[in-house]
């Protein structure tokens, strides 16, 4: 059934206040409802159940034992299709005396004060702020607040120009809600004593390369700071993770980066960083969050690998293998051979040593023997080339000192000499007219 507004005002109506977690009892019409069998509730219009323990009286009372703010609202009694009773249920308790907190970010931002109430408001509680500038607070305007659930306080913003660096402010908070009001206790700033800095941002702590007891520190100036006239200056702390005790370093102004010298080998650190205003205005920031870093250890020892190449073993002949194009064997020459292979690594060192010395033997040697060879004449018809005082014959037994002899014979008839036409006769052997210089020990002994 729907009432008109002449019934509703016919209606009784009454309003009960609790705080929250009290017990509370909903009278409906009382000594009219001794032949009614069906009363029942509702709130803002719903039918409602009876949660939370919620019951009956006698009386056709509604008991509501420990409301909550969400119990709040209109409640009717019902008799049939007849409303008796409306009554307004607020759970509220009176607003305490709030606590302001004014600060700013920097010199180019605006005042914030802020209160945070010890225990939570319902959603009907309002604040408001009053501000009068200069020393005496005149002509106070107001200002709103705004209630943030997630940081659970009330955050009123003061706009402020260039003119207003450094004046006198007098604030007052205003906290109301159905269950009363309250006010905070006048506030007297100094708009320059408010300047507070967020925390420094990206914080990173690195180690530093090839050194196990430093690590290296960077970070960057708050976003919010936003003033280019205005410089900060900051403090930096850090532990080891073993350690409860901060080390604090205070640092030059405008300083973005530190190394600290003195950290533990081998263990993470914790390292925080905070900022404050160049001239001492206000207060330092709060301490950014925790970064950590480990300094620098040496990496564990790969394994080491040779720079000599790998060359393969090689098989020797032996005497009772077969002779292949790749090893001949020599019928001239004894088979001398050994069917192992041979590491060249194991004799690679040993081998040079030898080289080497022999190398310095054989330079000893020539650097006696050698002499400068005179200029060769031409004699005979045959243009034979004659050297005096030695005859060497050409049917050396040494193959390798044949060679020698031989090139070096060639090297003397391409430098110019004229020869005969015709051959020397087989039995001629070749005087030599001038002193012969013997390059190896082997050549003497194979000559005449």
């Amino acid at each position: 059934m729907i009432l008109s507004a002449l019934s509703f005002a016919a209606l009784s109506s009454d309003t009960v206040l609790s705080r929250p977690g009290a017990n509370v009892t909903l009278p409906c019409l009382e000594g009219e409802l001794e032949n009614t069998t069906l009363v029942h509730w509702r709130l803002n219009g719903q039918n409602i159940s009876l949660p939370r323990g919620g019951q009956m009286s006698e009386q056709s009372s509604l008991f509501l034992p420990s409301v909550l703010f969400n119990d709040s609202g209109w409640y009717s009694c019902h008799a049939g299709d007849s409303v008796l009773r409306f009554v307004r249920l607020t759970v509220e308790e009176p607003p305490e005396v709030p606590y302001l907190t004014c600060y700013r970010r920097s010199f180019a931002k605006d005042i914030l004060c802020e209160w945070k109430p010890s225990r939570q408001l319902s959603a009907r509680t309002k604040a408001k702020l009053w501000v009068g500038k200069g020393l005496m607070g005149g002509n106070r305007t107001e200002q709103p607040c705004r209630y943030y659930s997630r940081s659970q306080k009330f955050s009123c913003r003061i706009t402020m120009t260039h003119q207003d660096e450094d004046i006198a402010l007098r604030v007052t908070m205003c906290v109301v809600n159905a269950a009363g009001a309250t006010t905070s206790e006048d506030k007297y700033l100094m708009t320059g004593s408010l300047v507070k800095p967020d925390p420094p941002e990206n914080v990173r702590v690195t180690p530093v390369e090839k050194a196990p007891r430093k690590l290296r520190v960077t970070w960057r100036y708050p976003s919010s700071w936003g003033s280019k006239m205005y410089q900060l200056r900051f403090q930096l702390r850090y532990r080891a993770d073993i350690l409860q005790t901060y080390l604090e370093v205070e640092l030059p102004l405008e300083t973005t980066f530190y190394v600290i010298h003195d950290a533990l080998q081998n263990l993470p650190h914790r390292v925080q960083v905070r900022a404050h205003e160049e001239f001492n205005y206000g207060t330092w920031s709060e301490w950014s969050r925790e970064s950590t870093g480990t300094p620098w250890t040496e990496p564990p020892e790969a394994e080491m690998t040779s720079s000599v190449p790998k060359i393969p073993d090689y098989d020797f002949v032996t005497p009772d293998m077969p002779a292949t194009p790749e090893s001949p064997v020599d019928p001239g020459k004894p088979n001398v051979g050994v069917a192992v292979a041979v590491d060249l690594h194991s004799c690679l060192i040993p081998a040079v040593t030898v080289i080497l010395a022999l190398a310095l033997v054989v330079g000893i040697v020539l650097r006696g023997k050698v002499r400068s060879l005179p200029a060769l004449t031409n004699s005979g018809d045959y243009g034979i080339c004659r050297i005096e005082f030695k005859t060497v014959d050409f049917a050396f037994k040494d193959v390798v000192s044949k060679t020698a002899l031989s090139n070096s014979f060639g090297s003397l008839l391409s430098s110019g000499f004229p020869l005969s036409s015709s051959p020397p006769p087989d039995s001629y052997r070749l005087a030599l007219q001038r002193r012969v210089l013997v390059d190896s020990p082997r050549i003497l002994e194979g000559s005449p």
